[in-house]
């Protein structure tokens, strides 16, 4: 969690984009749109990760893929995002994003390429400008009515609703095709072969995507299909992508080259999960060592740790948004959401204290854009003078009274974090081992730092099969603190 504001300005980019296509406007406003778009990934993907190693290798062989392709001649840009999830996307005018999340789980160079490879793809058939111009249209339908109506005091709030609403952001509001994706894997399949890699190597890293997917619903307690926040929420998965690439690798001359070895050499000690310096999520909590406050995660609900806020939301369009402000006049709860949050509201705000914190909350609702309302709760808590923390509570159309037990309980359990606890957040990173004689998956497995499900995890990060069996000098990823 950092302290900027969450996808500013989703609208009013629909809003330049559609104007730009109404009136023709010169290309270079759709490049200032693109730029703010890179601009919003990298805010919302916990920033870059600053390592400028990882980012010239990756440059380096993002350029290898690219110089196979129709568009060789192009300049093209690599961003490595500080996130532990599972993703990699791109933007108009060779903008290519990856995040360290998939850094950890690409098994060798030529996944890496083959990753790059089908984002290549999609900007070599224009896919991602398509995508664009149609999320811009849809989102005037969805989303500017919400942000211009929003009573919560600015329209950034009333994006923030937008999005726990299920309301997406420009950007990923639209999943590219299931023909776009087809064309993207095969183009990168194709590339593959071109530069010298494995072909083959895409098809294996969507498996493991696949199974990785299935491990993260398990631990959410989500259906095992559920893709809504795995990398397939914006590149979809479908049954037969994965045998099709295969189809297309066998076609092509084989290549046994993965460069294995000299990708683990480059991502040892990434960092692995998540950073400690935004807020971690272990144990059914978050917890911001930095920031020194901790809450309780409700079971089924997805944590994404923005760089100004903590979004938590569930399947159901329920959810939550947590942010903290200044309020210089240090006055109480009660006052600040009756004279600065909500100022319009009927009612004063409820007084109560969350764990020795003067704390205050209101009901209200926003209009959506069907003509019915979006129901909110508002939660201040003052957590020393002059600093306030805000819960955003977001209703769903069902199941109401128990989700109004979940946020209660999520507002109990608010509270300080000490030195000494949080100290004990440390980071995990990802560290190269050699296997040695006597050395098992399940003696390896033991010196990693997960709790449930830690065999499993290692299996998926090294792409093993559940029957592995280890030989010395093998070079495995292990996880460490």
């Amino acid at each position: 969690m950092y302290l900027r504001s969450w996808r500013r300005g989703w609208g009013w980019a629909a809003l330049a984009l559609l104007t730009t296509l109404a009136l023709g406007s010169p290309a270079r406003a759709d490049d200032k749109l693109f730029e703010q778009e890179a601009r919003e990934i990298v805010d919302d993907f916990g920033g870059t990760y600053d390592d400028p190693a990882i980012n010239a290798y990756i440059a380096s062989v993002g350029d290898r893929i690219v110089a196979t392709t129709p568009i060789a001649g192009q300049k093209f840009t690599y961003t490595v995002l500080d996130s532990p999830v599972v993703n990699a996307f791109s933007l108009p005018g060779g903008r290519v994003f990856l995040t360290r999340g998939a850094l950890a789980l690409v098994a060798n160079e030529a996944e890496l390429a083959g990753v790059i490879g089908h984002e290549t793809g999609h900007i070599a058939s224009h896919h991602t400008e398509h995508r664009m111009r149609r999320a811009a249209l849809a989102q005037l339908g969805v989303g500017l009515a919400t942000l211009l109506g929003a009573r919560l005091g600015t329209a950034r709030v009333g994006a923030a609703v937008e999005r726990v609403a299920g309301v997406s952001g420009l950007y990923l509001i639209e999943r590219y095709s299931r023909d776009q994706e087809f064309q993207a894997d095969i183009l990168g399949t194709r590339s593959l072969s071109s530069a010298g890699y494995d072909p083959h190597a895409l098809a294996t890293f969507l498996g493991t995507l696949e199974v990785e997917t299935r491990l993260e619903n398990v631990v959410a307690g989500r259906a095992d299909d559920d893709d809504r926040f795995s990398m397939f929420a914006d590149h979809p998965r479908t049954p037969d992508r994965i045998a099709r690439a295969v189809r297309e690798a066998d076609k092509l001359p084989p290549s046994g080259n993965l460069a294995r070895d000299a990708y683990l050499e480059r991502i040892d000690g990434l960092l692995y999960g998540d950073n400690p310096d935004q807020g971690v999520v272990r144990g059914g909590g978050f917890y911001h060592p930095v920031l020194r406050f901790a809450f309780d995660v409700p079971r089924g609900f997805e944590v994404q740790n923005t760089e100004s806020k903590v979004v938590v939301e569930n399947a159901d369009n329920a959810g939550f948004i947590l942010d903290k402000v200044s309020d210089p006049m240090d006055r109480p709860p009660g006052r600040y959401i009756s004279e600065v949050w909500e100022p319009e509201a009927k009612e004063f705000p409820e007084r109560f204290t969350v764990n020795g914190m003067a704390a205050a909350t209101i009901a209200t609702r926003v209009k959506n854009d069907a003509g019915g309302f979006i129901d909110l709760r508002l939660v201040a808590i003052r957590y020393e003078p002059r600093t306030i923390y805000r819960f955003l509570f977001v209703f769903p159309s069902k199941n109401r009274e128990a989700t109004a037990k979940t946020f209660e309980r999520v507002t109990a359990s608010f509270r300080r974090l000490d030195a000494a606890e949080a100290a004990t957040f440390r980071p995990f990173h990802i560290r190269i081992v050699t296997v040695q004689p006597g050395d098992t998956v399940d003696s390896l497995v033991e010196r990693t730092p997960f709790g449930s499900l830690k065999r499993d995890r290692f299996l998926i990060l090294n792409a093993l099969p559940s029957d592995a069996r280890l030989a010395p000098g093998q070079k495995i990823k292990l996880v460490t603190e």
